[in-house]
């Protein structure tokens, strides 16, 4: 089942509703860009009015991803696992008073773009840099450029202006 775009969080969060579905990659175009490839990434989320009055959306979103090694710039598979915390607020003086475990989703009556909240959390899930866990390039491939030579010592350029200045001591005294 695919996810709704559009939905409205406080009215699932007071009916305690739920979604498990998936989110295919037009639905991410942000995603599309800074990865590869993927076919699809499901969530799990659960709506839910918290003992503290908080309305909340948790869950997880699970996917398998490729992303561009930046070593050989071939595709690697990336495991996608993220953990949603998020409590609906106002505005940000209420989300200045959540715990830090909690993140802040700022949310009117509208309905808001579950697509773009969930993109949000895949982009932030994603690492700065991809690689393959082992050594993707061949060292033969590799070309290293010939040794740099330790410039000789040379002779301390102030050694003369000590010399000066010791002469002009003694012509002093």
């Amino acid at each position: 089942m695919r996810l709704p775009q559009y939905i409205e969080p406080r009215k699932l969060a007071q009916k305690g509703g739920s979604f498990d579905g998936d989110m295919l990659p037009e639905d991410m175009p942000r995603v599309m860009e800074a990865i590869a490839s993927c076919e699809s990434v499901n969530a799990k989320l659960q709506f839910d009015i918290e003992d503290q009055r908080r309305r909340t959306m948790r869950g997880s979103i699970q996917g398998d991803l490729k992303l561009v090694c930046q070593r050989c710039l071939q595709p690697v598979d990336y495991k996608l696992d993220v953990e949603v915390n998020l409590a609906m607020v106002w505005d940000e003086d209420q989300a200045k008073k959540l715990p830090g475990y909690i993140e802040p989703w700022i949310v009117g009556e509208d309905p808001e773009d579950l697509h773009a909240i969930l993109e949000e959390e895949v982009l932030l899930a994603l690492p700065v840099v991809a690689f393959h866990d082992e050594d993707c390039i061949d060292a033969s491939l590799l070309s290293v450029g010939e040794e740099v030579k330790q410039p000789e010592k040379s002779e301390n350029p102030f050694l003369v202006l000590a010399a000066l200045k010791s002469k002009s001591d003694s012509n002093q005294d």
